[in-house]
């Protein structure tokens, strides 16, 4: 009898930007052939993945649900390419409404393999609460960034720190990042200029980045 494989499950979030490079890496582990891959994501997500796999893939594809119109949103929400601009962070926010969603998905491949559980859980930087739920059921849990390690560092020294709120010139150096060089406000998102560390987008940023420090481990899409 054939040794059972070793389950890796990825959870990108619904954005194309995040979806591809998760889909990149999961058909790299595949080619390995010493993995089963999950690729958790929503309905409409999952029927455009399908054509994008390799008509011999084995990756499986497993729904979870997400209902955009519970979250004051338009219907068949489901990716950021549906959306308009300004929807974005009440899109960002809606999603952590799948905790619950992925926690029984999980719960149920345990049961399905007689109690075995993935060998890690390779969540989206947007999903930081996967850290939560791998924890509590006992499965290794890591990051994956879909950009470079060197602009994810300034985000998150930007979003950490909001340096740009400390002065009124438009460059400043990361207090916790000065290898970072010279910022410019130009450099950041409509989202981050404008915030003050109250509003609820950026307490959800701030909530997020606790979450980053808890992973087991963090992926890096760089290429040296």
């Amino acid at each position: 009898m054939a040794e059972r494989k070793e389950n890796i499950v990825r959870f990108p979030f619904m954005a194309q930007g995040h979806l591809i490079p998760f889909l990149a890496l999961a058909l790299r582990l595949e080619n390995t052939n010493k993995y089963t891959i999950t690729f958790v994501n929503t309905p409409l997500n999952i029927k455009k993945l399908k054509s994008s796999l390799p008509p011999d893939s084995s990756i499986h594809l497993l729904e979870i649900q997400f209902n955009s119109i519970d979250h004051n949103l338009p219907p068949c929400t489901e990716n950021t390419d549906s959306i308009p601009f300004h929807l974005f962070p009440s899109f960002l926010r809606a999603t952590s409404s799948l905790k619950f969603h992925f926690k029984a998905l999980i719960s149920d491949l345990i049961r399905e393999q007689n109690g075995q559980k993935p060998l890690c859980i390779i969540a989206d930087m947007f999903f930081g609460w996967c850290e939560e739920i791998a924890k509590e059921l006992g499965v290794f849990h890591a990051l994956f960034l879909g950009g470079g390690g060197f602009g994810f560092a300034c985000f998150y020294s930007l979003w950490q720190n909001l340096p740009h709120r400390k002065t009124d010139s438009d460059e400043f150096l990361l207090p916790d990042f000065p290898e970072a060089s010279i910022i410019d406000v130009s450099q950041m998102s409509k989202y981050l200029i404008e915030t003050d560390g109250n509003d609820s987008f950026s307490v959800f940023y701030r909530q997020l980045l606790l979450f980053w420090k808890n992973a087991d481990g963090i992926l890096v899409n760089t290429v040296e």
